[in-house]
C-alpha cells in the first residue's frame, strides 16, 4: 500500500478511536490476521458456531468470477478472541480459511441477480447464507449447505434454497439480517428498511425449506437493520446502521418524510447532535445495538451506540456480555476491515 494510503487509513483510524472514547462507551477493537483485515474481504455476516467465529465476505477475493468462481470463508477461535479481549494478547494471529464449493452448480435464476452474500447462520452443522440481489430485483435467496468440519469445507445444496420477496422497494435494501431463533426452531429474516409507520416485515423460515417463508412483522425501526443474532430465551439482538449518503432513500421517501423531530424524541443519543445541527443526518453516520425481547411483541430498545465514522457495521454474533460486530469495508481506501467487541450486559 502506498504511505499516502498508510497515513490515511492511520488517521481514519485515530479518528475512529478519538469519537469511541467520545461516545463514551466500550467498543474494543481487536485486529484481524493481516491476510484478512484488508478491504477485498467486505465482511457482511458473522455467526457463532463450535467455539468458532465465523465471518462471511460479501464477495471474497473472487468478486469478479461470482458464483462460478471460488468463494471462502474464515473463522477465528473464540477463546483467541477472549484472549484480545482480556489483553492477554495484543492481536488475533491465526485464523482458518473454510472453502465453499458447489456454487457453480446452482441455478442461472439465482446466479444472473447474485450481487454478495450479506448473512450466515449454523445449527448443527448446517449452514445457511443469504444471498443479495441485484437492487432493482424483487426477490432475495438463502442458500443451505452442509459443514464438514473432517474435510474443512462447506458444501452447498444447489437444489434447494428460501426465496424472500423485497417489500418495499427501497435502494440497495434487501434480507441482510437472518439467524437462528431457538424458541421457534427456525431462521428468522429482517428486512433491511423497517420505516414504514407500522414497521416492517420479516420471515420465519422452516430449515427444510419445505415450507413457504411465513411473513411477520417487524417493529417499526428507523435507519437499517444489517445483522441479527439471538439467545437461546429468543432475544433478537441487531445492528441499526445510518450512512449518511442513504438519507434520501431510508429518510426522505414515500413512508418517512425528514423525521428528525420524531428521531430526537425516539432516540435520545442524537437529541443534541439534532439540535446543535439539524442537517447532522445528512453529514453524519450513526451505529448502535439495538434489542428485542420477542419477536411476537417486542419493540426495538437501544443497548448501545458506537462511532460509526465512514464504517458499515454490518455483522453481529452474541459473545460473552455483549456481541462482536465487523464492518464491510466495501473495497474502499476510505474504509477500514474493523473488528470489535461491544459489551452492553447482553443475558
Amino acid at each position: 500500500m502506498p504511505n499516502n494510503s498508510l497515513q490515511k487509513a492511520s488517521l481514519i483510524l485515530l479518528l475512529l478511536l478519538a469519537a469511541t472514547s467520545i461516545y463514551g462507551q466500550s467498543l474494543k477493537l481487536i485486529k484481524l490476521p493481516a491476510p484478512i483485515s484488508g478491504v477485498n474481504e467486505e465482511f457482511s455476516g458473522m455467526c457463532t458456531w463450535q467455539n468458532r467465529i465465523y465471518l462471511e465476505p460479501q464477495y471474497g477475493d473472487f468478486k469478479e468470477t461470482k458464483l462460478d468462481g471460488k468463494f471462502n470463508i474464515y473463522s477465528l477461535n473464540a477463546d483467541s478472541v477472549g484472549q484480545v479481549i482480556d489483553g492477554k494478547d495484543t492481536a488475533l494471529t491465526t485464523y482458518r480459511t473454510t472453502p465453499v464449493v458447489n456454487l457453480d452448480k446452482l441455478p442461472d435464476s439465482v446466479k444472473k441477480y447474485y450481487e454478495g452474500f450479506e448473512a450466515i447462520s449454523i445449527i448443527n452443522n448446517t449452514v445457511f447464507m443469504s444471498i443479495e440481489t441485484t437492487d432493482t430485483y424483487a426477490y432475495c435467496f438463502i442458500l443451505k449447505g452442509t459443514l464438514d468440519a473432517k474435510n474443512n469445507v462447506i458444501r452447498i445444496d444447489p437444489k434447494h434454497f428460501a426465496t424472500l420477496r423485497r417489500y418495499p422497494y427501497i435502494s440497495n435494501a434487501g434480507f441482510e439480517s437472518i439467524t437462528w431463533l431457538p424458541t421457534e426452531k427456525k431462521l428468522i429474516a429482517y428486512y433491511e428498511f423497517n420505516g414504514m409507520k407500522d414497521g416492517g416485515k420479516g420471515y420465519l423460515i422452516d430449515t427444510s425449506f419445505k415450507q413457504a417463508p411465513q411473513k411477520i412483522k417487524a417493529p417499526f425501526l428507523y435507519f437499517r437493520i444489517t445483522d441479527i443474532a439471538a439467545t437461546q430465551a429468543g432475544q433478537i439482538y441487531g445492528i441499526n446502521y445510518f450512512w449518511n449518503g442513504d438519507y434520501d432513500h431510508y429518510l426522505n421517501n414515500d413512508f418517512i418524510t425528514k423525521p428528525e423531530p420524531q428521531i430526537k424524541a425516539t432516540i435520545p443519543s442524537l437529541k443534541d447532535s439534532l439540535n446543535n445541527a439539524p442537517d447532522y443526518l445528512k453529514r453524519k453516520t450513526f451505529a448502535r445495538i439495538v434489542k428485542m425481547d420477542n419477536y411476537k411483541t417486542g419493540q426495538w430498545q437501544q443497548v448501545a451506540t458506537f462511532e460509526g465514522y465512514k464504517d458499515n457495521w454490518e455483522g453481529i454474533t452474541l459473545f460473552r456480555k455483549g456481541a462482536l460486530i465487523v464492518t464491510d469495508a466495501n473495497r474502499s481506501n476510505k474504509q477500514l476491515c474493523l473488528f470489535g467487541y461491544v459489551e452492553f450486559g447482553a443475558k
